[in-house]
């Protein structure tokens, strides 16, 4: 009842590369040949060529990992800084008070002083903070190129 079907499959002539015979393929199909010979003169450019682009990649890690240390040493300040900026507002915020007090002379001068350098302070160490908090989070923050503006 049930006829059975006959595969045939025939290759005839002269074949110089890969030859596949198949019903059904699903998915990529990759041909690769033994490679011919090549030119003494091509094989030299190609060296060298892939000794370039070596080249020209050890230079981009060398250049991402300098970059990495100067972001490092630089967020290493910034919190320094913002230590610092701390400490001088504690010790403004005690000028202030005690120019209210008068326990100093001339303490209106004193009072000023310390609320005009505390304001500096405070956004300094504001500044600091959100840096430190953006350093933090990942998000890209403004590394200046001269060392001596940190």
């Amino acid at each position: 009842m049930s006829e059975q079907r006959s595969v045939r499959n025939e290759l005839s002539g002269n074949v110089g590369g890969s030859v596949v015979q198949s019903g059904a393929i699903h998915g990529d199909v990759v041909f690769t040949s033994p490679a011919a010979p090549m030119d003494p003169e091509v094989a030299e450019t190609q060296r060298r060529w892939s000794e370039r682009q070596r080249r020209i990649l050890d230079e981009e890690a060398a250049q991402e990992a300098a970059q990495q240390r100067r972001f490092e040493d630089y967020v290493r300040v910034i919190h320094r800084k913002r230590g610092w900026n701390l400490w001088l507002l504690l010790v403004e915020s005690l000028a202030v008070v005690l120019g209210y007090v008068r326990v100093v002379p001339s303490a209106a001068v004193v009072a000023t002083l310390g609320i005009l350098f505390g304001l500096i302070s405070l956004s300094g160490w504001i500044y600091c903070s959100v840096l430190l908090w953006r350093a933090r989070t990942g998000r890209t923050i403004p590394v200046p190129r001269r060392r001596w503006m940190w």
